[in-house]
């Protein structure tokens, strides 16, 4: 085990600890910060992220040449090593510039902790694709022995949107694959578990996928199959409203009153979904209105505000659903 105190100074852990050994026997109980050897550190085995997309390690390898890891890894100790209990990436990317140390906190984390604060740190980030998410939470439940309303509530998440999530883990191998390439949203599978048939899924996804139908139109055409229709007539559906997906202009008609309150309960689930907390639309005169996002802590108002600084929801899409509302 090797720990770097050098750079941080009297001020720093020296101060603190009053040097070396003590900090030693510190970051042994598992009570200190500092630099830790890049090569005494090992992965989360319950790291809810399976792949790690190149382009995003590019520029955090970049980044740390040009600044350092400025943000520490939350570790634990495990026998001589550290497992990383967050900032992975970090520290892949520090391997790559080829630093031998990189910040730490040394948490004195149980594997339930562990797991969940590997989850919660990937969730807010949003590095974790949807099935990745569906697969935390899943074991979450299972290593944790709790229940879908508790997951709900360590992570900040609806009820609703735990349950649609972990019903990915029920789609055939073809969709969950679209899911995991980000082919396709939430907001165009979630249609489909209405299908039941998975070949008829299987059919329908791969058209999501090639004409890039909005959630809308995956609604329609999956109405005809619950209605009874034949694939005949479905298709003839599909060929209605365009290659593209989308209804042709003179089949779209002025939305009603009672469709613009569906659309925008619909939406204030879906935000629900994606924030992750509590939202309610409030209806105003006309077409105007208000959005209430509920926050729980500054942490969480900052997670809310990345995810909102990251989408793209117009007037238009709230009142159309032309967007799906997939931000």
């Amino acid at each position: 085990m090797a720990i770097k105190t050098s750079g941080l100074g009297k001020s720093g852990l020296d101060s603190v600890f009053g040097g070396k050994k003590e900090i030693v026997q510190a970051f042994a109980k598992g009570e200190a910060t500092g630099d830790i050897a890049i090569n005494d550190l090992i992965p989360n085995p319950y790291q809810p992220r399976k792949t790690f997309e190149p382009a995003k390690l590019k520029e955090l390898i970049n980044s740390i040449k040009e600044s350092g890891v400025i943000q520490p890894l939350i570790v634990r100790k495990a026998g001589e090593k550290y497992e990383i209990v967050a900032g992975e990436r970090r520290w892949r990317a520090a391997k790559e510039v080829g630093l031998d140390f990189v910040p730490a906190v040394v948490r004195k984390y149980d594997d339930a902790t562990m797991m969940e604060v590997a989850l919660i740190e990937n969730m807010q980030r949003s590095d974790l694709n949807p099935m990745e998410e569906a697969e935390g939470l899943r074991n979450m439940m299972e290593k944790l022995g709790i229940t879908q309303a508790e997951v709900a509530k360590k992570m900040g998440m609806s009820k609703t949107a735990v349950s649609n999530a972990l019903r990915l883990l029920n789609l055939p191998d073809s969709i969950r694959k679209f899911v995991e390439k980000g082919d396709m949203t939430m907001g165009q599978v979630r249609p489909l578990f209405g299908v039941g048939d998975e070949n008829r899924m299987e059919e329908l996804a791969m058209q999501i996928v090639t004409n890039d139908w909005s959630a809308r139109t995956v609604e329609d055409v999956v109405n005809e199959y619950k209605e009874g229709n034949t694939v005949k007539v479905v298709r003839e559906k599909i060929t209605s409203l365009g290659l593209d997906g989308k209804k042709k202009k003179n089949n779209v008609k002025k939305t009603t009153k009672k469709e613009q309150d569906i659309y925008a309960k619909d939406f204030q689930n879906d935000l629900t979904e994606y924030l992750g907390t509590r939202v309610k639309v409030v209806k105003g005169r006309g077409d105007a209105g208000k959005i209430i996002i509920e926050y729980y802590s500054y942490d969480d108002l900052e997670r809310i505000y990345e995810l909102l600084q990251k989408s793209k929801i117009s007037k238009k899409d709230i009142l159309t659903r032309g967007n799906n509302f997939n931000i």
